[in-house]
């Protein structure tokens, strides 16, 4: 019997057989139905009786919540951040009702909005009519702003996570449930950061703690696509992405879309600022620019199209989200002897079926998170399942690629040192303080030359400095 037909003749342990039953209520809420698993988390179809109206009850999966460390702890920040959202009330945030706890996991119970999604309207190619775009920007800035005066930071804006529930208006969803981050699903600075690859500011792809400014960018990204009908940095993999973010800026406009004017491209240009500094520091800000762009070219008559028309209804084929984590598959981006290392670990849960659970999975997915999660699904034993993800992620950390950047864009103690040595004899002893205060918070070695120039006030003296740097670059 040939290798591929012994391949094709093993039957795989199903995941969903060993996925825990349906509970059949949480809290005080009923559970009619599955509507939804991913990565991380898991969404049930549930109805309020006491009300009469349906829900979307959204929780961590099992495997996840056995890998948390302090996991009382982790849980009690998850119900600060999961309340918080629920003090979110606007006409574009879908509602968050209430919190439970049960058997140790927790579940939001949230507004149910049958509806298809923002990213049906941008992969079906339909270019909206310019002040129709505005009025979408600003229902996701409005609803952005409210949050961030919450103290609630989305962290994973992105069109699969804004529904269109009718022909005009648009609902954000997945305040409180995106903040995996906050629950150590991943160690900091680690490949297996959770959000969207396409969406995530830098700050995010380079660990470092985010505020509403990384939901900004988000909006920035999607602006453009709605604009253009396609995103700013194309990239293959995630660690061409994280090159782009740090080194290049945006394609203007116009080179994608004649006819798009200046005053837009400048307002995309500072939304996708690389440096949070420098990009619209709040939503009211981002809608004011965008306003003003609008209002300054010519009168767009067009009438509106009906959002509910082009985003598919929920359950068809075409309404799926992409999921986008870019292109290559983790069998293309990893080294073998990372495959090889994390075949090894599975093997000591489910045996010799290990390398070809490995390999098929390894084909199919784009992202670290989704990898262990569905080799995890392969294990029936819980506390086995916790101990393969804790192995097999350090295994993946430690692959080329992602983390090398993150390493390549942390500006070393050696290279300060020879910063500050190059800028005391032009702005004297404060030299120190600002090389050090400016590495921490550049994104890439570009921007940081960039800001220590601006502090040079003789503009000699900046191109001079400048040029010296490029030298020894």
């Amino acid at each position: 019997m040939s290798k591929e037909q012994t391949d094709d003749q093993i039957e795989l342990p199903s995941p969903e057989d060993l996925q825990p039953a349906i509970p059949s209520t949480i809290g005080k809420y009923r559970v009619d139905g599955l509507i939804g698993r991913g990565a991380v988390g898991v969404v049930y179809k549930g109805y309020d009786e006491q009300i009469g109206r349906p829900l979307a009850i959204k929780t961590l999966r099992l495997d996840v919540i056995a890998n948390l460390d302090n996991r009382e702890i982790v849980l009690k920040r998850f119900a600060t951040e999961a309340r918080s959202a629920g003090r979110c009330l606007h006409p574009n945030i879908v509602t968050v009702f209430d919190y439970v706890e049960q058997d140790g996991a927790p579940y939001i119970i949230m507004e149910y909005v049958s509806a298809g999604t923002l990213e049906s309207v941008i992969r079906s190619g339909t270019m909206l009519p310019l002040r129709q775009v505005g009025e979408i920007m600003a229902q996701l800035l409005f609803a952005l702003d409210l949050a961030h005066s919450k103290g609630v930071v989305h962290r994973d804006v992105k069109p699969a996570n804004i529904l269109c529930p009718s022909a005009a208006s648009i609902k954000v969803t997945d305040f409180g449930v995106a903040r995996l981050d906050a629950l150590e699903v991943t160690i900091p600075g680690g490949v297996g950061t959770i959000g969207t690859p396409n969406y995530m500011s830098p700050e995010q792809f380079l660990g470092r703690p985010v505020d509403g400014r990384s939901d900004l960018f988000a909006a920035g990204v999607i602006l453009f696509e709605l604009l253009t009908g396609t995103k700013p940095f194309v990239a293959t993999d995630v660690p061409e992405l994280m090159r782009m973010l740090l080194n290049q800026c945006p394609p203007a406009l116009s080179t994608l879309r004649p006819g798009l004017w200046p005053h837009l491209d400048d307002v995309v240009q500072r939304a996708l600022a690389r440096n949070p500094e420098d990009r619209f520091q709040n939503a009211e800000q981002f809608v004011d620019g965008l306003n003003v762009a609008i209002e300054a070219v010519a009168a767009d008559n067009s009438p509106p199209l009906d959002l509910t028309k082009i985003s598919p209804a929920p359950g068809t084929e075409e309404s799926r989200s992409t999921e986008d984590h870019l292109n290559h598959t983790m069998f293309e981006k990893l080294m073998p002897e990372t495959l090889g290392a994390v075949e090894q670990a599975l093997t000591r849960s489910i045996g010799p079926i290990a390398k070809l659970v490995v390999w098929r999975v390894s084909k199919k997915v784009t992202d670290v998170e989704s990898m262990l999660s569905s080799l995890a699904e392969h294990i029936a034993n819980e506390d086995e399942a916790a101990c393969f993800r804790d192995e097999a992620e350090l295994k993946l950390r430690n692959d080329r690629g992602v983390t090398g950047i993150r390493l390549d864009a942390v500006i070393s103690n050696d290279e300060i040192h020879a910063v500050t040595k190059a800028l005391i004899p032009l702005i004297g002893p404060v030299a120190r303080v600002i090389a050090e205060r400016q590495a921490e918070i550049a994104i890439g070695r570009d921007d940081y030359y960039q800001r220590l120039a601006e502090a040079i006030p003789n503009e000699g003296d900046r191109n001079a400095f400048l040029e010296l740097l490029r030298t020894k670059a």
